[in-house]
């Protein structure tokens, strides 16, 4: 008997809504974190700038920099 697999969510998108760009703009770092579907260890695009990561190499923060990095840039081009 063949087994019902659940599809995995390898290419996952974020999708920046009204809502999103809104916070984004207010600083509320929570609720963009929210509504971007971020998980608890990816960095804000709140928090983040330009440049080197801060965090160590090796660590979820240093990883998950350049995601920041390239959200902070998305909402940004679309606040304007």
């Amino acid at each position: 008997m063949p087994a019902k697999r659940t599809p995995l969510r390898r290419d996952v998108k974020r999708r920046i809504t009204p809502a999103a760009i809104a916070a984004f703009k207010a600083g509320d770092e929570m609720a963009l974190h929210e509504l971007l579907g971020l998980r608890p260890w990816e960095i804000s695009p709140i928090g983040c700038d330009e440049g080197d990561s801060p965090y160590p190499p090796g660590s979820a923060g240093h990883s998950t920099w350049p995601q920041a990095q390239e959200l902070r840039q998305e909402l940004e081009a679309l606040t304007r």
